[in-house]
């Protein structure tokens, strides 16, 4: 008799066990989707700050070209950038009228 209770004890005891892995893993598939959601909202928030900052640079450029003031510093730097960029699109065209003419 002691031993059928022993047992049946210990099959209680593997049923809660089993109902809170049940739970353990339902949580875990819920937790997974908000990370995976979580990560599509972070790849939407960079992708727009890319284009934030693209749209902030053409706004500085438009500024230099009608001759906006800046401080000296950012318009140091933002001159070296813009004679960079200016270079690279030089050569770009170059390039292409080489394999127009070639």
């Amino acid at each position: 008799m002691v031993l059928d209770q022993y047992i049946q004890r210990i099959e209680d005891k593997l049923h809660l066990l089993l109902k809170k892995m049940q739970l353990v893993q339902s949580e875990n598939v819920l937790l997974k989707e908000e990370v995976n959601t979580q990560r599509k909202e972070i790849a939407t928030q960079q992708q727009a700050l890319a284009s934030l900052e693209d749209r902030l640079r053409l706004m500085k450029i438009a500024d230099a070209a009608q001759g906006a003031p800046a401080s000296i510093s950012e318009d140091d730097a933002f001159k070296k950038e813009i004679r960079g960029k200016i270079n690279d699109y030089i050569k770009e065209i170059d390039r292409c009228i080489a394999m127009l003419n070639g």
